[in-house]
């Protein structure tokens, strides 16, 4: 009686060891995934992008890894720190989120505990998550990236800027809190640690480097895949290398932390090598959005474009952007088709076998088929840019139409509105400067054609307002420029009714329905009178 039972016990411990073993070999098929993302790095910064000696210190390291993977030159982020993080982090545009500004310390911003971010796809799905450096998607609990979908955290929630704060003149530590850098975990909390000052403050990407290698290393045999956001507060000001790099390239402060920088970055990608893990760990590297005027000029370049963090031009949402993925992202690719920061959510959801939200507005597209190699063609074709929350322009193509205006002279942010829409070649015109409206009214039928299925979801899922916790009630707007509302309706009606005839002409072709997209019935027109007839 016995026999048979023990037979059975050892068939069913055989069978869950089996399937252990079987659910550790899934995991270790699907990659680790490392973000590395820069603050308010220029497109022309990098020596791969046309700067690095250019800029005054060459970027071997940064340079290398684009050779080894795939560089593209069309990269879309958004127009703020604040709104680049939470399309990364979500897969939706900010404006979705209440997210679309950079908001300051202290007052209602950040993620809505409602979204589902990037971190939290990925741990739902089986992987180990941590993010050293910055945050900025909210300084306020509930809000900070533990509540959010990471295993730990090291860094602040705020802009690097903060870092001035305390020795500005009448700065009151009894009435503003004094910033301060940040430590914990999921399980256990955060705790406050020492201020984020200017004494600190060129230690911090020496800090974040460490942290994250150390992480590597735990991580690099365990049974979990890992994903590792390495959040860098480089090169955004104040620009203080670290004293290491003081003077090390004989061509000033900017030039120095941009050789830093790409230091700190090498030691990443060492770590990643040593550990062993090269072959199964999709590296990415990417900026969250151009460079900032208000440190000039110690400030980054935006290249052959115009513009700064703040606008929409070419120089603030384009930034460099590489994936190295051995045996599955081409080395040395370069590819110039349009790809968004919203897209990688999307993308690395798949990569990781995680799901993909459907009780929201997503707007990232899947681009593993461009990454990859298996497609030379983007999966979109354009993509919208907003500015606080009006429409602020659409790029299709290799055209841009603009819905609002900028004043792009340096240390100036004024936005306003545009008698009519300037359209521009930014593959002919890069800087942005000739408008070709007169010639090209005809562009605007697929700019529409992009931003309908967006107004659309609106309407099913609304926005959240700025410092909402949840998506009810939706009380956030959105302005689109040159569409007042009742028309908006009118055509959203019409677009709306035009689809239902469509689709009843394909289920019920016996109804008296016409082709809403076929050219009129001639046969049902009113044909000439005749003299008799009359």
């Amino acid at each position: 009686m016995r026999t048979p039972n023990l037979l059975l016990s050892l068939a069913i411990l055989a069978g869950i060891a089996f399937a252990h073993q079987s659910a550790l070999a899934a995991d270790r098929t699907r990659p680790n995934v490392v973000i590395l993302l820069s603050d308010n790095l220029g497109y022309g910064d990098l020596g791969v992008y046309g700067g690095g000696v250019m800029r005054g210190a060459a970027t071997p390291r940064i340079d290398r890894l684009a050779s080894e993977g795939m560089r593209f030159t069309n990269f879309n982020v958004e127009a703020e720190c604040t709104p680049s993080r939470s399309a990364l982090m979500t897969g939706r545009h900010p404006i979705r989120s209440g997210t679309n500004r950079a908001a300051p310390p202290g007052l209602p911003n950040g993620l809505a505990p409602w979204e589902y971010t990037l971190a939290e796809l990925l741990a739902d799905a089986g992987y180990a998550t941590a993010i050293f450096g910055k945050w900025h998607l909210g300084d306020k609990e509930g809000r900070l990236p533990t509540d959010q979908g990471f295993d730990q955290w090291w860094g602040f929630p705020f802009s690097t800027d903060v870092a001035s704060h305390a020795s500005s003149i009448g700065f009151d530590p009894k009435i503003v809190e004094i910033p301060r850098l940040y430590e914990g975990t999921r399980d256990e909390g955060v705790r406050k640690l020492e201020p984020y000052d200017l004494d600190n403050r060129p230690l911090i990407d020496a800090e974040i480097a460490e942290r994250s290698v150390a992480y590597i290393e735990e991580k690099a045999g365990g049974e979990k895949p890992f994903f590792l956001f390495v959040s860098w507060s480089l090169v955004h000001h104040p620009v203080i290398p670290h004293p290491e790099f003081e003077g090390s390239t004989g061509h000033g402060r900017f030039a120095d932390v941009l050789a830093e920088h790409d230091h700190r970055v090498g030691q990443v990608l060492d770590a990643i090598d040593e550990a062993g893990i090269r072959e199964n760990t999709l590296v990415l590297y990417a900026s969250d959005n151009g460079p900032d005027v208000h440190a000039h000029p110690w400030t980054g370049s935006p290249g052959p474009f115009r513009g700064h963090l703040g606008t929409v031009r070419e120089g603030s949402i384009r930034t460099p952007m590489m994936i190295r993925w051995p045996g599955h992202t081409p080395a040395g690719r370069v590819t110039n088709e349009i790809v968004a920061l919203v897209d990688l959510y999307t993308t690395l959801a798949g990569v990781a076998g995680g799901e993909v939200p459907d009780d929201r507005g997503i707007d990232g597209v899947d681009q593993t088929a461009l990454f990859t190699g298996e497609s030379d063609a983007s999966a979109r074709e354009s993509v919208l840019f907003f500015w606080n929350d009006k429409l602020a322009a659409v790029k299709w193509r290799q055209f841009k139409i603009h819905f609002i205006g900028d004043d792009l002279a340096r240390r100036e942010r004024v936005v306003d509105d545009l008698w009519a829409p300037r359209v521009y070649n930014v593959e002919q015109d890069q800087r942005e400067e000739h408008d070709l409206l007169r010639d090209y009214l005809w562009i605007f039928r697929p700019a529409m054609q992009s931003l309908i299925p967006f107004v659309f979801s609106l309407e099913d899922h609304g926005v959240i307002e700025p410092g909402g916790s949840d998506r009810k009630p939706f009380r956030g707007r959105v302005e689109l420029p040159f569409l007042p509302e009742g028309q908006l309706d009118d055509m959203l009606s019409s677009i709306r009714w035009m689809f239902i005839k469509h689709k009843a002409k394909e289920v019920a072709p016996f109804l008296p329905f016409e082709d809403p997209m076929a050219p009129p019935n001639r046969d049902l027109a009113e044909e000439p009178r005749t003299a008799d007839e009359d």
